[in-house]
């Protein structure tokens, strides 16, 4: 007879649990539209590109800089003042995170924002009923990719790499898992391009979560046939 190897799943947060990118198009704009006239308008495609990067390089990438002005903590106080868009949350999310806990798993996020964004989004969405903890990497003052960010997360946990799966949507989750034994799930954002050797790859080893109302390959992970 087989036992469950998987104990828990690790979300990212933007891009894999929530769609922050139409936020942040919208703060983003308002900020460059304030300080910078004569900048153009971003779309949503643009400043998806960097939303998984940190939110140093985010503003450094989509707003610039300007003498005495810290745009980041304008970027942030935005941010913490607009209230959570709970449609944000994409479809079907609910449904696999009662799946997972029926299963006995432990649900946690881990993301390069900062906690105080964090805590607020987990609080005022019906995630607050289904995550055991966040793992936010200003509070671990170290950032994915870097795998000491995981290996961090892993000693707290006491997990093993093939007790994990791991779901973000970008190529930064991927290289913070690559050449481990995380089970890594990648959560097909339409709006990032992934290079072509990566996407082939989770694509025929059936690692690509194209939604969350079809996860059989993750359910078979979690509850593996018995063997007599």
């Amino acid at each position: 007879m087989t036992h469950q190897k998987i104990k828990a799943i690790i979300f990212d947060l933007d891009g894999t649990l929530i769609d922050s990118d139409r936020d942040l198009k919208i703060i983003i704009n308002k900020i460059r539209k304030k300080f910078f006239k004569d900048k153009k308008y971003l779309s949503i495609n643009e400043i998806a590109k960097y939303s998984s990067l940190g939110g140093a390089t985010l503003i450094k990438k989509t707003i610039g800089s300007k003498k005495k002005i810290d745009f980041l903590q304008i970027f942030r106080n935005y941010y913490l003042n607009n209230d959570v868009n709970i449609n944000l949350l994409f479809s079907n999310i609910e449904e696999f995170l009662i799946y997972l806990k029926k299963k006995g798993l432990k649900i946690y996020i881990c993301t390069n924002k900062p906690k105080i964004l964090t805590q607020k989004i987990v609080n005022k969405t019906y995630l607050k009923n289904y995550i055991t903890k966040f793992f936010c990497s200003d509070e671990y003052k170290i950032k994915k990719p870097d795998k000491k960010f995981l290996s961090k997360i892993k000693n707290e946990l006491s997990l093993k790499d093939q007790e994990i799966i791991f779901i973000g949507d970008s190529v930064i989750d991927y290289k913070f898992c690559d050449k481990t034994l995380i089970n890594f799930f990648l959560y097909l954002n339409k709006r990032l391009r992934y290079p072509k050797k990566i996407y082939l790859k989770l694509q025929k080893s059936n690692r690509i979560l194209y939604n969350y109302k079809r996860f059989e390959v993750i359910k078979k992970l979690i509850s593996p046939k018995k063997i007599d």
